[in-house]
């Protein structure tokens, strides 16, 4: 009798220690406001799907098997989770066959599309092929993105312009844009977007790089972010955008290793099967914690600052923490971002004598 008490006892402590904590994460919103808006029903007695554009790519196939395997072995299955449907956009390039993985982990069945419509998945996969959806899908063309994502409930795109075939300008921006026009057309409750670290910082060492051989690829992965933002604002559908450092092929490190930044002003390397987890995440999350929020991912350990001044000047890193959910909780909204060093060592501020300030 004394043990059902205490355990009675202690389950309403646990209750309340959640109830607690969520609402800390959350800041009391309603679920609504967080993007929780309706909840995609599977069809007939399968489970929902989550569509992953560009699946043959390296991080997009992994989002893909890990999506599979999570089916298979029922592990990391919270209600709510099990009811996203997300849909994934890449091509050949930064973040592709991990991507797919990741999302396979998840709860949701998942759809790889590809613009041949074929899909082969990653060197040495034993995922199912059963449990992979295979479809056709071009990020250029609106009327394939109309079709490819009907009926999903979360984007992750992730495309990026192949050399020699698309321009920057076509799929990074462009491509970016037509899918963020779709995802609110359709009612689509997220869009996921894995954009570079750097690209708001075209005069540090990485952004000239990157821009001199890609063509500027991070000038055009700015202007698309900033459209998104532009046509999210007061939608009801929600956005996370992620910039990864520098993409390696070295096995994942976990979310404990991890480290997020707001303010483009830090990058390091970054694990791409980790970049793919953070995206699953990010799309299936109950609680939508990175709504509306852009950051930058890389290994703690690696991390160093864009510009040498840039050392010390951010109170956006978040880090030291085993979920992901919870990571994603503690950054900001896009809005509450501000007090970020600019391009040069001194700005204005520095030469306030205090007059200005009350």
């Amino acid at each position: 009798m004394k043990m059902r008490m205490w355990d009675q006892f202690a389950s309403m402590c646990l209750a309340v220690v959640t109830c607690t904590i969520g609402c800390a994460f959350t800041g009391g919103m309603p679920p609504r406001q967080r993007g929780e808006h309706l909840v995609l029903k599977a069809e007939g007695a399968g489970r929902p799907v989550v569509a992953v554009l560009g699946a043959n790519g390296r991080t997009g196939s992994m989002i893909v098997e890990e999506m599979a395997d999570e089916m298979k072995d029922g592990t990391r299955t919270p209600t709510l989770v099990l009811r996203w449907c997300c849909a994934l956009i890449n091509y050949k390039a930064f973040l592709d066959a991990k991507v797919l993985k990741a999302l396979a982990r998840s709860p949701a069945k998942p759809r790889a599309l590809t613009r041949s419509g074929k899909w082969k998945g990653s060197e040495g996969s034993k995922v199912n092929r059963e449990d992979v959806e295979v479809g056709q899908a071009d990020v250029t063309d609106s009327g394939s993105l109309a079709l490819a994502l009907a009926g999903v409930s979360a984007v992750v795109f992730a495309a990026a312009y192949s050399r020699g075939k698309t321009e920057p300008k076509d799929v990074d921006n462009g491509g970016l844009v037509k899918c963020a026009k779709v995802v609110l057309e359709k009612g689509i409750e997220r869009l996921v977007v894995v954009s570079s670290a750097s690209v708001t910082r075209p005069y540090a060492p990485v952004g000239v790089l990157l821009n001199t051989i890609g063509s500027g690829v991070l000038s055009e992965k700015l202007k698309g972010e900033e459209k998104v933002k532009e046509l999210f604002e007061n939608a009801e559908s929600t956005y996370t955008i992620v910039r990864p450092g520098g993409l390696t092929m070295d096995p994942p490190v976990g979310f404990a290793e991890l480290q997020f930044n707001q303010g483009d002003t830090y990058v390091g390397n970054v694990p791409r099967a980790d970049v793919a987890a953070v995206c699953a995440v990010a799309a299936t999350d109950p609680l939508n914690s990175g709504a509306n929020k852009t950051f930058e991912m890389f290994k703690a350990r690696t991390r160093e600052p864009l510009l040498p001044w840039y050392r010390g000047k951010t109170r956006y890193v978040v880090g030291n923490i085993r979920d992901c959910s919870a990571m994603l909780a503690r950054l900001r909204p896009d809005k509450e971002v501000y007090d970020v060093p600019g391009m040069l060592p001194i700005s204005l501020a520095d030469f306030a004598l205090g007059w200005a300030r009350k």
